[in-house]
């Protein structure tokens, strides 16, 4: 990043956004994260076969706030879980992208992943309007209006469902912001928050972190 980077929520009060900012990341030990991703899955897969995991019923009750249906447009935490549990499957993309999956599903929550370099000015979280819209990643181009998402000089490029391939982060990003999306009555927003810098720094070696909620 060439400037201070700076985000602003415009949904407070139906919204809590935890960002995490990795800066200057250089390394991942990739050998022990996938050891770990694989082992965390299957726990995982094997504590929830049956019914769905508490935790998604705060996600759920986020996107009802907005009027979303969250059986129509499933929140991304919940998507993966029911891709592990139907298929045993989980995705693997890039050693971040998988880490971030990996926490989505432990902790039940909706996060974003993006590539700082590739955001353009100040990022707002907003209720999306007729011209937010953007090609997702491995996915057709998606229509916002109506739901959450992230935008920033270029237009809209994040969402708890499904992020944009234009802000999207590869084996190449060096700054990387990570979005935790919340219900505000969420108990455990912060302790969750915590927990997730925490699991980066352990297979992620990077130049500075940063926490806070907005």
């Amino acid at each position: 990043m060439t400037k201070p980077f700076s985000i602003q929520n415009l949904l407070v009060g139906k919204l809590s956004a935890g960002i995490n900012l990795f800066q200057g990341v250089a390394s991942c030990q990739a050998n022990l994260l996938a050891e770990f991703i694989s082992r965390q899955a299957a726990a995982i897969r094997v504590s929830h076969l049956g019914s769905l995991p508490p935790g998604f019923a705060c996600s759920r009750r986020l996107y009802q706030s907005f009027h979303i249906d969250p059986t129509k447009h499933r929140p991304s935490s919940e998507a993966l879980w029911r891709r592990l549990r139907d298929k045993n499957d989980f995705p693997a993309v890039n050693p971040l992208v998988d880490l971030t999956n990996l926490l989505s599903l432990k902790f039940q929550v909706c996060f974003g992943l993006y590539d700082l370099e590739k955001v353009q000015g100040p990022a707002v979280i907003v209720l999306g309007d007729e011209n937010d819209h953007y090609q997702g990643i491995r996915k057709e181009n998606l229509n916002f209006q109506g739901k959450i998402v992230l935008r920033d000089e270029l237009g809209a490029f994040g969402n708890p469902s499904s992020d944009s391939l234009r802000a999207s982060v590869n084996e190449n990003s060096r700054e990387v912001m990570q979005v935790l999306f919340f219900h505000p009555d969420d108990p455990l927003r912060e302790t969750l928050l915590a927990e997730t810098a925490s699991v980066f720094s352990q297979f992620v070696t990077m130049a500075e972190s940063r926490s806070f909620f907005i």
